[in-house]
């Protein structure tokens, strides 16, 4: 087999790039908390013929072991002295248009060679229909390197808006140096699916199937990055021993620029990439995003290298710092959460005993030589890695940090032999003095062997509070003659809510929303709401208005940041106006549970028939239901009484893995459990039991009649259901 590392390369055949001005026209409501000024766009001409290229990818496009190249990049020199068109608003404000065309691209994006904003000022980048808005990047942004490297925009035409007060502090000063043309597709449209959503390989395992229950805390520290607009891996956010937040993020050496290494400025992390509930369908938001980094470990005969993000993940994206371990001989199953092909987040296991060697890539290739440094993946038994995934990290069975992806053989029909740094050897053993990952991770200089993981957000908390249950699959039913059960329809309903119940008081920072019908150029709106009220919607506590269901694309999870918290006390609701007027309607709906994919314990869909709230249920027939729309709420408090209950995560399972016993013990914690499934990796239920009490503690679970493997272990009990995983493994 060719040993890969994971790298894109290609051939160009004639790309075209101008620069077009614009003049402003009127204003709009955007998708977050700002107006984008609509402007009739004029062609001055200025139009560079720069590059000719094979329009074919190459194989070595997709190899593993190399970052995923996915953009080729032209240097430019654009600034608002020299293209664009500037325009005044009626208060002073002070608008710079500028339209960047790259035709045949996927997606575009910028890199900021300049980027110094005064208070008050904002910057801007969306596509031409709005679909995709970026910002806004305010003074929050500026850096001391006064770059600003930003996230790709879908299609080949963006527009880039700056937005200055009538009287600034001082000018702003922009100064766009690339632009990056992506030819793969990072987030192309593919079967109605965004993104290089479902682009990975067949075997990949989704995150939020592998972990429905998000009891997997790591699974936040995994972020997508995007170096110098063109390259693509994945990272881990790593705690040190001060467990003081900072950003620090581990990931391969060759994921960075190796003519410039030690300048991470460009490099731009996607954290919280994840399809929702196990959706095959939903792509996840993308929307959550920091700019630039300090490179403080580089090695490249190692491939190995420690960042320092200069931005902090805000507390609404729930990041995690995982911990690490100096283990020589790390126990099993071994876990790689991963974005291969920049895909959604995907889980892959092991439970076979890795193996101490080396990496050696052939030819003149500077990664990974140094001798007897890397771990061997032998086989995975689920799931693979793929290009994307460079430097994803290893987790053992206590999903501490044990090494780094450098690359391998692994494929979906050959997933076997996949090579990793191993983290010990990285920590204080490497050659390099300067490239010691204690110098950063062990500040206090304590000598510790290994260290948990740490949530900077712990007390905060903020909950995806949801009445999407496990293994609910997405619907959007029909209506009779016209139109959808949860959006433009025969009956005329304008007003649709999903009710939240349970919850004695919150604080709602934003909402989850999943469109499954929304057609591309839309010109109608509707209105997002949340309502108080104790049996149906009565009071309005937030309302924002005249939203273009064009920005809402089908088929995406979209976060809705409220530009102020929003406190509810008791049952609240959140849901959607929707507008008949026009011809003709642009049809538009939300996402619903589908009748019959689980036996649903919860009715919570509301629409407003003839002036009057009643359950979608009860007008359109059917099932219980639930819209597909979510809240990201904190300070919750639940129920009426504000009872104490245990957390389903400190339920433990053990021993795990099984070697010299066949026998697992559950230790409830002091729930009761109704029942057990023993469930293989296919799905399929090879055991269940029942119980009228569960006072023996702990609770048995025999595996001695199952072969070698990784199975999952579903726990009904008293306040909900959670899942376990355990390997079975002989010595």
């Amino acid at each position: 087999m060719q040993i890969k590392l994971k790298y894109l390369s290609c051939f160009w055949g004639l790309l075209f790039l101008w620069v077009i001005s614009s003049v402003n026209v009127s204003a709009q409501k955007s998708i977050t908390d700002f107006k984008l000024h609509n402007s009739i766009l004029e062609d001055e001409g200025i139009e560079l013929k720069v590059l000719q290229y094979k329009s074919t990818k190459s194989e070595s496009s997709f190899q593993k072991g190399r970052a995923l190249e996915f953009a080729h990049q032209f240097t430019v020199n654009y600034t608002p002295q020299n293209c664009g068109n500037w325009f005044t608003l009626k208060d002073g404000t002070k608008i710079w248009k500028l339209r960047i065309s790259s035709p045949g691209a996927y997606s575009i994006n910028l890199i900021f060679d300049r980027y110094v904003l005064p208070e008050g000022a904002k910057l801007l980048i969306y596509n031409v229909d709005q679909s995709q808005v970026l910002g806004a990047f305010t003074s929050k942004n500026n850096k001391k390197s006064g770059i600003l490297a930003t996230a790709p925009v879908s299609g080949d035409e963006i527009i880039v808006e700056y937005q200055e007060p009538a009287q600034p502090e001082f000018k702003g000063e922009l100064l766009i140096g690339a632009v990056n043309h992506d030819y793969v597709g990072i987030f192309k449209y593919m079967d109605s699916k965004a993104g290089i959503f479902g682009e990975s390989g067949y075997c990949e395992e989704d995150a939020s199937c592998y972990d429905p229950t998000n009891s997997i805390d790591v699974r936040r520290s995994v972020v997508g990055l995007i170096n110098n607009g063109s390259l693509y891996c994945t990272g881990t956010f790593i705690n040190n021993t001060n467990e003081d937040g900072e950003p620090y993020v581990i990931t391969a050496a060759h994921c960075l620029n190796s003519s410039n290494p030690g300048s991470a400025d460009a490099i731009v992390a996607f954290v919280n990439y994840e399809s929702p509930y196990c959706s095959e369908i939903i792509d996840g938001s993308k929307i959550q995003t920091i700019s630039g980094a300090d490179t403080k470990v580089y090695a490249e005969e190692l491939d190995i290298a420690l960042l320092l993000m200069q931005e902090e993940p805000d507390a609404n994206a729930q990041p995690y710092f995982a911990g690490w371990t100096l283990e020589t001989q790390p126990a099993q199953p071994y876990t790689c959460i991963h974005h291969p092909q920049g895909d959604v987040k995907k889980v892959s296991t092991s439970i076979t005993t890795i193996q101490a060697t080396s990496f050696v890539e052939g030819g003149n290739y500077p990664y990974a030589q140094e001798y007897d440094f890397h771990w061997r993946v032998p086989e995975w038994n689920l799931g693979t890695t793929e290009g994307g995934s460079s430097g994803a990290a290893l987790f053992d069975a206590n999903y501490k940090i044990i090494g780094t992806l450098t690359g391998g053989e692994g494929t979906c029909s050959w997933p076997r032999n996949d090579y990793f740094t191993r983290f010990y050897k990285g920590w204080d053993q490497n050659p390099l003095d300067s490239c010691h990952f204690s110098t950063w991770l062990d500040p206090l200089n304590t000598g510790v062997q290994s260290l948990d993981g740490f949530d900077p957000y712990e007390e905060q908390s903020y909950k995806r509070i949801s009445n999407v249950e496990v293994g609910e699959l997405p619907a959007i039913n029909k209506s009779t003659e016209f139109g959808y059960e949860s959006g433009h329809n025969i009956y005329g309903i304008t007003r649709y809510a999903e009710k939240f119940t349970g919850i004695k008081s919150a604080n709602l920072n934003g909402v989850y929303i999943m469109p499954g019908q929304s057609p591309f150029g839309a010109d109608q709106t509707i209105n997002l709401l949340v309502w108080e009220g104790s049996v149906y919607p009565e009071n309005v506590l937030y309302k924002e208005e005249n939203i273009n269901i064009g920005q809402l694309r089908a088929n995406r999870e979209i976060f809705w940041k409220f530009s102020n918290p929003v406190s509810t006390n008791g049952t609240f609701y959140v849901g959607y106006e929707i507008d008949y007027s026009g011809s003709p309607i642009d049809s538009f709906a939300v996402y619903h549970t589908q009748d019959g994919s689980v036996t649903k314990t919860k009715n919570t869909m509301m629409v407003e028939y003839h002036n009057n709230w009643e359950m979608a249920s009860d007008v359109y027939g059917g099932e219980m239901r639930s819209l597909w729309i979510d809240v990201l709420a904190d300070m919750v408090v639940l129920g009426d009484t504000q009872v104490n209950i245990p957390s389903v995560k400190e339920m433990k399972l053990y021993p795990n893995p099984l070697v010299s016993t066949s026998i697992a013990k559950l230790d409830t914690k002091g729930l009761f459990v109704e029942s057990y499934s023993v469930i293989d990796i296919n799905g399929s239920v090879l055991d269940k039991q029942r119980f009228t009490n569960s006072t023996v503690i702990p609770i048995n679970i025999d595996l001695s009649d199952l072969p070698d493997g990784l199975y999952i272990i579903e726990i009904n009990h008293e306040t909900g259901t959670i899942y376990k995983k355990i390997v079975k493994a002989s010595q």
